[in-house]
């Protein structure tokens, strides 16, 4: 019996987080993480990227739904990330979309055009869109709402970039399936609870096409050098040894 030929990676590059995804996101494909606020969405869309241009020698384009360049520079300097001169020097693109959201000036072909383009003009092999939340509330009706996600994912896979999506959820375990959960190739949950002496972040895989996932629940933290899975702790352990006040 002829071996399925194994997918090529993207490596994330992220602590943990390629080996639940059974090696890294295959190659062109659509990751989407969804997360409550301060789980740590932005800073994996920010730390994919530097990793690859660090780490693998991949150049990268950010895509802004919400954030201005400046902000976003701002906020990639608190983990010694100096996006700045990246951008400067062409390794790391930036695409501002907040703007024509908020002033109701969008059209999702325009963008379609504008994302190829930058994708194009960089040699990006990877990008980071952040959040999507703006662009589906732009959308209100659903079928609108289904057809500009498809239509930006399509373009995303015609470049054949690898992509890492964010996108904000609220509620726990019992929250709404979100449409572009069932649009994209894989997507990630990311969950933060307050415990007495502290805040206990986890991830799961739900679900990445063309792989094998490890799909057990793994506590997570964020630190002074961005997201960091705890692989070889499982949730129990590692709150027990956050409520003893030990180091995790």
């Amino acid at each position: 019996m002829r071996e399925k030929p194994k997918p090529i990676r993207t490596l994330t590059g992220i602590d943990g987080l390629d080996e639940m995804l059974g090696g890294g996101i295959p190659k062109g494909r659509i990751l989407l993480i969804c997360g409550a606020p301060g789980t740590g969405k932005t800073t994996i869309a920010m730390q994919y990227l530097i990793n690859g241009v660090y780490k693998y020698g991949e150049k990268g384009l950010y895509i802004s739904f919400d954030e201005p360049m400046y902000q976003i520079f701002e906020e990639a300097s608190y983990f010694g990330w100096d996006f700045k001169t990246l951008y400067n020097e062409g390794r790391i693109g930036f695409l501002d979309v907040s703007t024509q959201i908020k002033s109701g000036k969008f059209s999702i072909n325009k963008l379609v055009n504008l994302v190829k383009e930058s994708i194009n003009n960089i040699k990006a092999e990877r990008v980071s869109i952040d959040p999507l939340t703006a662009l589906t509330l732009f959308f209100p009706d659903i079928l609108e709402r289904r057809e500009a996600i498809l239509t930006l994912f399509d373009a995303l896979k015609e470049t054949k970039v690898t992509s890492i999506v964010t996108d904000e959820i609220r509620g726990d375990f019992e929250r709404a399936i979100l449409l572009e959960e069932y649009l994209a190739d894989g997507v990630i949950i990311l969950r933060s609870s307050q415990v007495e002496k502290g805040r206990i972040r986890t991830i799961e895989v739900e679900k990445m096409r063309g792989t094998q996932i490890n799909d057990q629940i793994r506590p997570y933290i964020i630190d002074d050098n961005g997201v960091k899975i705890i692989s070889e702790k499982d949730i129990f352990s590692f709150a027990a040894e956050l409520f003893a006040g030990r180091r995790v």
